[in-house]
């Protein structure tokens, strides 16, 4: 791969620069609160570096996405700020896509200027697990109403899957608007699904394409008009039937959020591997430590160990049968805290992936 020669030797004089500047806040005298930035003491190294480090991102390497569950009002945490993940992130994907707060829409110029794009989470899913809850709620309204009055004849049946495609539709047209106003640089389409040869009635068949259709057609005529814009994929690509949106997708992302080694990794990719979806472009995606609703701890590997690091790993060992691209560590935001380094978990992951960058 691709190897900026500069990159390291860039990010050391930097942190030397920073450390300097550091030894004046031990003056007992000096009451300044005002600590002067390292593009500020050194414009000229700093240059060099946001140089050097958008031509990285324009080089052939393996890509770090991550995304954040970003938080609609002004940030409590220097972990909620866009600005202080890792310089050499190349993605950063908002979830909540509807609830942006202003100081992270003001930060994205900054990270841009990095080479860091920023992206907006279109989420089936989501809107799945939000239609079934709509569903929960009117099925307990309707229970409650049954048991305080008598019947007075039946009612006309609902069509729910009916009533889902254009549930489906408003909610995907309302995050995909999101995204665009909010000027990001592309999207992360996110759909799960289930095996698709579980169908097997022509009318299951086309009842499942026209749900699918409902979400995928609104991010396939969002590429259309912006064909200058990023799209990737994020799921299950075996359990999409059209597949023609991967064509247009730079990634697809696997999730691998409970695997539990490095070879359930590889059988989660071969398994997406089906018929029209493409092998050139791969990324394990994977999550920071988080307890499951059914009690599993997802984002490490059987033995204990980090599961973005087990993701990076994988990602630099070598195989014939597909193109390994990347990972994507989800709630990257979680990895922020540590007493003696920001970002540990990410940074030494960015690391196993290209030793010379920081």
């Amino acid at each position: 791969m691709k190897r900026n020669s500069i990159f390291k030797t860039l990010f050391s004089a930097m942190t030397l620069v920073a450390v300097a500047s550091c030894s004046d806040w031990t003056d007992v005298e000096s009451i300044k609160l005002n600590t002067p930035t390292i593009e500020e003491q050194n414009p000229e190294l700093y240059a060099q570096y946001v140089k050097s480090l958008n031509e990285f991102k324009t080089s052939e390497h393996q890509v770090v996405i991550t995304s954040i569950d970003n938080v609609s009002t002004i940030p409590t945490s220097r972990s909620q700020h866009l600005t202080d993940m890792p310089d050499s992130i190349d993605y950063i994907c908002l979830n909540n896509i509807m609830e942006v707060s202003e100081v992270n829409a003001s930060e994205m110029e900054e990270v841009r200027r990095l080479g860091t794009k920023v992206l907006g989470l279109v989420d089936f899913d989501k809107i799945e697990s939000a239609w079934k809850k709509i569903l929960d709620e009117e099925a307990a309204n309707v229970q409650t109403v049954s048991d305080e009055t008598e019947n007075e004849g039946e009612e006309e049946p609902v069509d729910n899957a009916t009533r889902f495609i254009e549930y489906c539709k408003d909610e995907v047209a309302k995050q995909v608007a999101a995204s665009s106003a909010l000027g990001v640089d592309g999207i992360v389409a996110n759909y799960t699904g289930f095996d698709l040869n579980s169908l097997v009635e022509e009318s299951e068949i086309a009842a499942e394409t026209a749900r699918q259709a409902a979400f995928f057609d609104v991010v396939s005529n969002w590429k259309a008009s912006n064909m200058d814009k990023t799209i990737i994929f994020k799921g299950s690509p075996q359990n999409v039937i059209d597949k023609k949106l991967f064509a247009d997708c730079k990634y697809i992302i696997i999730n691998a959020h409970g695997a539990k080694n490095q070879n359930e990794m590889s059988y989660l990719v071969l398994m997406a591997s089906a018929k029209d979806v493409p092998t050139d472009r791969f990324v394990m995606g994977v999550t920071t430590p988080y307890l499951t609703n059914s009690g599993s701890y997802n984002g490490e590997l059987g033995d204990g160990s980090s599961a973005i690091i087990g993701a990076a790993q994988w990602a630099v060992s070598k195989t014939s049968d597909y193109t390994k691209a990347g990972i994507s560590i989800d709630a990257a935001e979680k990895d922020y805290f540590n007493v003696a380094n920001i970002y540990p978990t990410i940074k030494e992951a960015i690391n196993i992936l290209s030793p010379t960058v920081k």
